[in-house]
């Protein structure tokens, strides 16, 4: 089982390299579609959060 990263609140490099190894893990038995699909749902995620940090 595969654990989600624990992301700080300062989303810095370390946190990109968590959820770049997390998905590394997840992305093995996917295809290509499902891992375009599931890149642009992860930065949905982190873009709506970044806007929230910045006041947006």
């Amino acid at each position: 089982m595969l654990n989600e990263p624990v992301i700080s609140k300062r989303f810095d490099v370390e946190d990109i390299r968590k959820i770049r190894e997390y998905n590394s893990q997840r992305h093995i038995k996917m295809t290509s579609e499902e891992i375009v699909e599931d890149t642009k749902k992860g930065a949905e995620r982190v873009i709506k959060l970044l806007q929230k940090d910045s006041g947006h």
